[in-house]
């Protein structure tokens, strides 16, 4: 998973997302990356950074076979963490906003307004 991959893998992933990524909110609530070519072998390094497995989809002739990987909720938020520093303009903004909509989970800390153990009014 994205969590225990070194450098190198987040790097490759980030360029991998920055041209044939797909980042959106499933259900307009879930952080969601998605990614899919024909290239079984790009796609399963993919799904294993990703902690998921591989999906094929078939088309009739002269459609080739189209490998998808797909990650949602906590783990998308890990994955788009991870390879934020390394993504473009567009996609970091694309990210961002996903981040920022999505709904806290466990694994986000919580936002804090004031230093814990401050009183909330001063006397």
């Amino acid at each position: 998973m994205i969590d225990q991959a070194n450098r190198d893998d987040v790097i490759w992933l980030a360029g991998l997302l920055e041209g044939e990524g797909a980042f959106d909110l499933q259900r307009g609530r879930y952080p969601r990356v998605r990614v899919a070519m024909t290239d079984r072998d790009v796609i399963g390094r993919a799904a294993t950074l990703f902690g998921v497995s591989v999906r094929l989809s078939l088309k009739a002739a002269p459609h080739q076979a189209m490998w998808h990987a797909e990650v949602q909720g906590p783990k998308a938020e890990a994955v788009m963490r991870a390879i934020l520093p390394h993504m473009g303009a567009r996609r970091s903004q694309r990210i961002a906003s996903i981040l920022g909509h999505a709904p806290k989970t466990e694994k986000t800390p919580p936002s804090i307004s004031r230093p814990p153990g401050l009183p909330l009014e001063r006397a």
